[in-house]
């Protein structure tokens, strides 16, 4: 006895080990294509961008000889390729965003993480006195508010004289959300008047079998209604803090659960004689009594009520109902046993799905704390440990779970404040001395990005990229991925091009002029003046913006950052304020996309989809727009001139 009560542990052991293990074989089987396309494609796609990028560079730098961000160049020869390419067949252009959307939307979702080194690396900028910082807090608040109420008026000013202004419901502002993209392509959604009408004729075909239900038995499996994304959607990617695509959720969601139900993916003896079949549709599933020779379930029946669902949320507003007929034949304790290793085995895929990111960059950060202690170059943990402390804000239920604090706690602050505990300790732990916490900032961000990988004779053998270098070549990808929303809502800019164009260009020549006169003039030095003129732009095209009027890159990330955290906190409110109508989505959009960026962008897309459409349009048009006013250079040398540099 005694024998035995030392084994049974061991083997219960090695059978968790077994059963996990073959999850993790299916899950592999599963996704064998998503795993390919995450993890193989995907970096070989942004290194292809990057050589892309590095070409245009040279060619720009060394031929046409100008001063111009190579990034935002390919954004608009790519933007105005795919118009191009639009015109002609759709399969051609189907193809071209097959391709693109691999390296792009991936860069969109993980923007966020580039603009950390921007925030890691404030305690090497110079120490500013009390009074600079609160005449920067004073210019920044007045400045917010005049240009919200400014942007907001000279919109509702411009539709009312190109006669555009209609006020219009939500529910037919609903209906035109997807009227960026053509009617028939393969990153057009379906109708929503076609999928509620199809929803809305399942209800109500419904029969009961057999003539009867049994209520007694009834399993119900309810889903969360979302109905407001589709799969290609870029809208998706900026608003997405996590690396993971949600279109790709929604997919692998509705699949997964039909890959386990599927016969395909269950044992042989799973479903006996006299069990039942489950179908799996987009409103109640019936399980219906089959003749006991009649047990193998073909996948047309799983598929037919299942395609509807496929490129939807994987909130899927419908209600699962598992119910058997009252006869003395059917036992429903083994239905239920039966259906809950079904559920078990689709939960544990799904928990693959949802955390094997997690897992992996989990595994790479504690390997990469060997190499941090034992060798010199530290970029491969700072690198991980960056992408880690980002992830636990973002995926944290803590935070999650509570609107109101993820509103304010903002991934890309407070993973800031994580990697500087993570590199004070562990540099404290390596060196035991304080000042060595510079060096390590220092090292973070050499410069060496891709531009100047072949630089030697400037950074030299021994000076090796850092982990802020490598986001922000990527930031480079994600501005090319800017292209993305702006072909996919073009015909929104179309229609309302001259209610969009006055505003941006007015804003345009107020923030890039006015912003750095005013705080020269009230005393803020001249490098965070010229700072100032990037405080509504978006990060990832404020970065270049100000790298070519050499101004202050702190300063303009702070402010871009709050602009965009107060944009999300106090949009609404502000809107309410200055009498905006509420079915003005046009004015919503602009207001908050020029003057608050990407992030309230993000925001947007929770109140009003179409609202963030006119969003992001305005806030890449405008950003591109200072970055190439930014790179003629007498314009260049005129800024300089209003904050006194000769």
């Amino acid at each position: 006895m005694r024998r035995t009560e030392t084994i049974r542990p061991k083997d219960r052991k090695y059978e968790a080990l077994v059963r996990h293990w073959l999850i993790f074989k299916q899950f592999v089987v599963l996704r064998r294509r998503l795993l390919f396309r995450t993890y193989v494609l995907t970096p070989l796609g942004v290194i292809l961008v990057m050589a892309l990028l590095y070409g245009v560079d040279r060619l720009i730098k060394n031929c046409i000889k100008i001063t111009f961000p190579a990034s935002v160049a390919v954004m608009l020869i790519n933007f105005a390729f795919m118009c191009i390419l639009a015109s002609f067949r759709r399969p051609y252009i189907d193809f071209y965003l097959n391709v693109i959307d691999v390296p792009l939307s991936w860069a969109l979702r993980w923007m966020n993480v580039f603009f950390t080194p921007a925030f890691v690396t404030l305690p090497l900028s110079p120490w500013i006195s009390y009074k600079e910082a609160l005449l920067i807090v004073a210019v920044f608040v007045i400045g917010y508010l005049i240009s919200f109420a400014l942007l907001s008026y000279i919109t509702m000013l411009g539709q009312k004289v190109t006669r555009s202004f209609k006020l219009k419901s939500i529910f037919v502002r609903q209906d035109e959300l997807h009227n960026g993209m053509q009617e028939g392509s393969s990153f057009a959604p379906p109708s929503t008047h076609k999928r509620s009408s199809s929803t809305s004729s399942d209800i109500g075909e419904e029969e009961p079998v057999n003539g009867n239900e049994s209520t007694n038995s009834s399993i119900r499996i309810f889903y969360a209604e979302s109905d407001e994304m589709e799969p290609h959607d870029p809208l998706l990617d900026l608003a997405n803090n996590s690396g993971i695509s949600l279109s790709q959720l929604n997919s692998r969601a509705t699949s997964g659960l039909h890959s386990i139900v599927s016969p395909k993916h269950l044992p042989s003896d799973t479903i006996e004689p006299g069990e039942e079949a489950i179908e799996i549709g987009p409103s109640r599933r019936t399980v219906t009594n089959g003749p006991s020779q009649n047990h193998h379930i073909s996948n047309g029946t799983f598929l037919r009520k299942l395609k509807p669902v496929i490129h939807k949320n994987p909130e899927v507003h419908s209600a699962m109902t598992v119910s058997s007929s009252e006869s003395p034949n059917i036992c429903q304790r083994a239905i239920t046993r039966q259906y809950s290793k079904q559920i078990d085995l689709y939960f544990s895929i799904s928990m693959w799905d949802a955390h094997l990111h997690h897992i992996l960059y989990g595994l790479g950060f504690f390997a990469t704390i060997f190499t941090y202690y034992f060798q010199w170059y530290t970029t491969p943990f700072h690198l991980f440990t960056a992408v880690c402390m980002f992830m636990i804000v973002t995926d944290s239920e803590y935070i999650v779970n509570r609107p109101k604090l993820k509103k304010f706690a903002h991934p890309v602050i407070c993973s800031m404040a994580l990697t500087w505990i993570v590199m004070l300790i562990s540099v404290m732990i390596k060196h035991r001395k304080v000042v060595y916490f510079l060096r390590e900032l220092r090292s973070y961000k050499t410069g060496r990005n891709y531009l100047r990988l072949f630089d030697n004779d400037n950074y030299g053998y021994h000076q090796w990229p850092g982990a802020g270098d490598i986001f922000s070549s990527c930031m480079d990808v994600s501005i090319v991925g800017l292209s993305l929303p702006m072909y996919t809502y073009r015909k929104d800019l179309k229609r309302h091009f001259f209610s969009m164009v006055p505003p941006i260009l007015i804003f345009t020549a107020a923030t890039l002029f006015l912003n750095p006169l005013i705080c020269y003039k009230i005393g803020i030095s001249s490098k965070r003046a010229i700072g100032f003129a990037g405080r509504s732009v978006t990060l990832a095209l404020g970065t270049p913006l100000i790298a070519n009027l050499d101004g202050d890159q702190t300063v303009m990330a702070v402010t871009t950052v709050m602009s965009g955290v107060i944009g999300a906190l106090t949009g609404g409110r502000m809107f309410d304020f200055i009498r905006v109508p509420e079915d003005d989505y046009v004015t919503r959009g602009l207001a908050l996309g020029c003057n608050c960026g990407a992030i309230a962008t993000a925001y947007l897309l929770g109140v009003d989809r179409r609202a963030a459409a006119i969003s992001s349009l305005s806030f890449v048009c405008y950003g591109a727009l200072m970055v190439i006013l930014s790179a003629i250079g007498p314009i260049k040398h005129f800024v300089h001139q209003l904050v006194g540099l000769n």
